[in-house]
């Protein structure tokens, strides 16, 4: 039950996902300030401001860094799952580049498994990983592709340069597609969210202990605190899963090597045709 709603929610735009969340978080601390002022006078909440605004200074500041850590954490994952998502593209880029030295066999081979391997990634992977899955074709096309630059003997040292360049570029192809699924499995863990969302709680909470002779003008910076911490969560919880929410990491790099090897493969540049 609750794996199937954190799906849905997941499969949300942000903008939605935020809008509908500062929103409830706003007509709790709103709702729930009211009914606790409703029932006690407000000058009982005004003289204990002075000693209420240093509790909540301290309790406030330890929220707002652990959960600055974990935004910052987020972040981190997310730009470094982008990095591999480019490094995969460039290797599987440049590994179809070094394969021109290799015999025409093996160099068909290579380059024909390199090009499947970018259009799956457009076509099949990239979808998967939006369900948190990956196309086990991939590695069959890379460890393919490994067998045939690796197994032969070179002629010259041409064709031993070509395939010394073409092992190390796959390798790396290898290593960071390992990497990116490792990136696409990982979350913040839902002891982590529970200590979040009862923070968030106690903040808004602590914000109804508070006097203000305004109780409109009070009422508002509560919501404005509640916006705000929300605000956060929602960006925290986008940022976790750097290919399945709607800030995802696009296939935009492996169309872009797709694109380029059909330019290499129908422009002027023979060599990269043989």
């Amino acid at each position: 039950m609750l794996t199937h709603a954190f799906d849905f929610f997941i499969a949300l735009p942000a903008p939605l996902v935020l809008i509908v969340a500062a929103t409830l978080a706003a007509a709790f601390a709103c709702t729930g300030q009211w009914l606790v002022h409703r029932h006690f006078p407000e000058d009982e909440f005004v003289r204990h401001n002075e000693v209420g605004g240093v509790i909540i200074a301290i309790a406030g500041t330890l929220y707002a860094v652990v959960l600055g850590f974990l935004t910052v954490a987020a972040w981190e994952h997310f730009t470094e799952a982008r990095h591999y998502v480019g490094t995969e593209s460039a290797a599987a880029a440049d590994a179809w580049h070094m394969a021109v030295g290799l015999p025409k066999a093996q160099r068909a081979r290579v380059r024909g498994d390199l090009l499947e391997y970018a259009q799956l990634m457009v076509a099949r992977e990239w979808p998967l990983m939006r369900d948190g899955g990956f196309d086990g074709r991939g590695d069959i096309l890379i460890m393919d592709a490994i067998g045939a630059a690796g197994t032969f003997k070179p002629a010259d040292l041409s064709q031993a340069n070509a395939q010394s360049a073409t092992l190390s570029q796959l390798g790396i192809l290898h290593d960071v597609r390992q990497r990116r699924l490792a990136e696409n499995s990982s979350d913040i863990g839902g002891f982590a969210w529970f200590v979040l969302l009862l923070g968030a709680v106690c903040v808004t909470c602590f914000c109804w202990v508070f006097g203000e002779r305004n109780r409109r003008v009070h009422l508002l910076m509560t919501g404005c605190v509640a916006v705000m911490v929300t605000a956060v969560l929602v960006l925290l919880f986008e940022l976790q899963y750097p290919f399945r929410t709607s800030l995802r990491i696009g296939s935009e790099d492996w169309s872009a090597v797709v694109g380029h090897i059909a330019a290499m493969q129908n422009g002027a540049q023979a060599e990269m045709r043989m």
